[in-house]
């Protein structure tokens, strides 16, 4: 656990986050989060930028291109399928 700290819900049943906490995730006055219930009843809050970078993550490394991987293996199947032709037509 990287830090921890107290939150109070106020009378509208807001919930503020202490400010060292605010600052050390980069939060920001109207800043959308995502709040969501573990198993165990543990509350996860994460805000909408961090898992927009975490999903990105996902998708791969920069420098390497999906698109460009999926293009060249079938520009090589496509080969494949015209040499097998050129042997069916002998």
């Amino acid at each position: 656990m990287l830090m921890r700290g107290t939150a109070r819900l106020d009378e509208r049943g807001r919930l503020v986050l202490p400010a060292a906490l605010r600052r050390r995730l980069d939060l920001r006055p109207g800043e959308d989060l995502v709040v969501s219930e573990e198993a165990d009843g543990v509350l996860r809050v994460v805000s909408r930028r961090a898992a927009a970078r975490a999903l990105i993550g996902l998708a791969g490394r920069a420098d390497h291109s999906t698109v460009e991987e999926l293009r060249a293996q079938r520009q090589s199947e496509a080969a494949d399928e015209d040499t097998d032709a050129g042997r069916s037509l002998r």
